[in-house]
């Protein structure tokens, strides 16, 4: 197993603890390259930090005598110094731009495969633009806190060390300034990135609501302009912006509060007057300098070249001091972005592991036993106590008012959802210990609500069949009265349609998506009102195909047409979740007072026919 796919399977452990945690599991894959970064930075650090004692010494040798040859000589180790470091740079920045692309494609690829298992209950309350913003906008802040991040934090620590060390061989009395300003310099730090956090948070969260409210009018435009909404929508989206703006005014801030580099521009200044008084005091024959009569100094003997390269010295903390402030500002957005991705890894929404039994052979028998199902944990019990038998080959019809349940007993076969209790069976084998590959391929549905994808038409009816030819292709949209309408597009079965297949008319999406579940050839098929977009002329000639395609498979009809009712071997009567009866048509008209009710203005009925007593 490589790296890469590695990082996709990272151990419970990281899990377990925090965002940061798992952040640190997906980095961890890169170890090696880690290190080689680590080293390269800290030679690249140890050779930058060396140039201003070079420079201290060619002053203090190399001018004063006006030696040309050794002034030369400095220069080209200088040079050839900076040329190393930038050399050393270059290859650490490339190492860690692969580890941070490879991390950011990782945690891209782990989220989106997350997602995929989640149930259908998540994406019915999740927002679809706060997901996208998680994948888009909380990734790339995440991989922009790796890179530059990891090579900044070893740079800017090694720096903190090197140029300490470097000082105090020039002159420890004038590294005791340093030394004492250090603690405070690592609390206003830590003072900086606490402030910050809270704040990165808040800006992602509203950055995502931005993104939502933003994809839900594009998505729905039309019916934004229809109800002449613009302004309410801009409204609304002008608070959010707003809200937005003042975020980042608050962050911007608590940036410009960065004490630690005022620190250093003080202990830089406090440092050269020191080394100033040093040197003239030690010329003056000297042994103690009198600091403001309060406590006095040891005098050393140090040159102007020494006192120059520990205030170039002191001025390369400045570069880590500011890429610390640019880091920090980095880190926090992509703990934020980790902290909301990790959030969403860690939702308990995901379906309930099955055994993955795959049949050999599928005949196509469905048993509801007792199943009751909630799309919410408030006890309401959209599918209550549902017991239906269904014999392989057979046809059945559910009807009933609007929020009976219908609909929810396809999507339960399917298992979008898990049950709450109860067991539903394919031949005798619980769905829930089914293999969900094999489960889906078994059980086909056509739903009203169509979702086609911005791609051809002929990718749209192949969509989720494997090694599926041209001519499967062109049946399968016979099959579904849709050839002809598509033969008349200048592209034909290679026509782009516009997203959810916009460019298409209600009853075209209807046939390419039947044509969809046509080309799969499920052994069970569910039709959820499949045909309610189309006339009447066009459903008649579905009728008829179907009819043949009906042929030794299990059908789910969820509908009120007459003629398809008239065709079912059963029609089931629901209501608030329960089966209140089931007969054939002739049955439920001759018994059954609501049934009788749907077709009562537009046909002739019977009689209804007592019970006997």
């Amino acid at each position: 197993m490589n790296e890469t796919t590695a990082s996709m399977y990272l151990d419970d452990k990281y899990y377990e603890k925090s965002h940061r945690y798992w952040m640190w599991g997906h980095v961890s894959v890169y170890r090696k390259k880690i290190i080689v970064i680590a080293i390269l930075t800290i030679i690249a650090i140890v050779v930058q930090t060396a140039i201003p004692l070079i420079f201290g010494r060619a002053i203090d040798d190399a001018i004063p005598n006006k030696d040309t040859n050794k002034l030369l000589f400095f220069s080209l180790i200088i040079i050839g110094f900076g040329f190393a470091r930038g050399i050393l740079t270059y290859i650490a920045g490339i190492l860690n731009e692969q580890v941070s692309q490879n991390v950011e494609m990782n945690v891209r690829l782990e989220l989106f495969d997350n997602l995929s298992k989640k149930n259908m209950d998540f994406f019915n309350k999740a927002r679809v633009g706060d997901l996208m913003s998680r994948a888009t906008q909380d990734t790339s802040n995440l991989t922009f806190a790796v890179s530059p991040g990891i090579r900044a934090v070893i740079a800017a620590v090694f720096g903190f060390i090197a140029a300490g060390i470097a000082m105090f061989t020039l002159s420890p009395t004038l590294s005791v300034v340093f030394i004492i300003i250090l603690p405070f310099y690592i609390f206003f730090m830590y003072r900086y990135a606490i402030s910050l956090q809270p704040v990165s948070l808040e800006r992602q969260e509203r950055l995502a609501r931005i993104q939502s409210v933003l994809q839900e009018n594009i998505t729905g435009i039309r019916v934004v302009r229809t109800f002449s909404a613009q302004k309410t929508e801009k409204k609304l989206f002008e608070e959010d912006i707003r809200a937005y703006e003042s975020i980042l005014i608050r962050r911007g801030a608590i940036s410009a509060l960065f004490i630690p580099t005022l620190l250093l521009g003080l202990v830089t200044s406090i440092i050269f007057l020191f080394g100033v008084s040093i040197i003239e005091a030690d010329a003056a024959g000297q042994s103690e300098l009198s600091i403001f009569g309060l406590f006095s100094i040891p005098v050393e003997s140090i040159t102007i070249g020494d006192l120059i390269a520990f205030i170039t010295l002191t001025g390369l903390l400045f570069w880590p001091t500011s890429i610390l402030r640019f880091l920090l500002d980095a880190t926090m957005l992509g703990f934020a972005g980790a902290q909301r991705i990790y959030f969403t890894l860690k939702t308990e929404a995901q379906l309930q592991e099955s055994k993955d039994i795959k049949l050999d052979q599928i005949n196509g028998k469905v048993k509801f036993n007792a199943v009751n199902f909630s799309y919410e944990d408030n006890g309401f019990k959209v599918i209550n106590d549902f017991t239906l038998e269904i014999e392989p080959g057979e046809t059945v019809a559910i009807i009933g008012a609007t929020g009976s349940g219908k609909s929810t007993v396809g999507r339960l076969l399917l298992r979008l959802y898990d049950i709450d209790d109860g067991s539903i069976e394919i031949d005798g084998m619980n769905i829930a210990d089914l293999n969900l590959n094999q489960l889906r391929q078994i059980v086909g549905i056509i739903e009203q609500d169509i979702y086609l994808f911005s791609t051809s038409i002929k990718a749209n009816i192949a969509y989720g069949a494997h090694d599926i030819g041209e001519k499967e292709i062109i049946d399968a949209a016979k099959a579904a009265q849709a050839h002809d309408f598509i033969t008349n597009f200048k592209e034909g079965y290679d026509t782009i349609i516009g997203e959810r297949g916009i460019t298409l008319s209600g009853g075209q999406r209807q046939r390419v998506a039947m044509a969809r579940t046509f080309v799969t050839d499920p052994k069970i098929l569910i039709m959820d009102d499949s045909t309610s977009a189309v006339d009447a002329k066009t459903e008649s000639k579905i009728q008829a195909a179907m009819s043949q395609l009906l042929k030794d498979r299990t059908t789910i009809i969820i509908t009120h047409r007459l003629s398809t009712l008239k065709n079912s071997d059963k029609i089931v009567f629901m209501d608030k979740g329960k089966i209140v009866t089931m007969g054939t048509h002739e049955e439920l008209l001759s018994s059954f007072e609501p049934y009788r009710q749907i077709f009562e203005g537009y046909m002739s009925l019977p009689p209804i026919k007592e019970e006997d007593e």
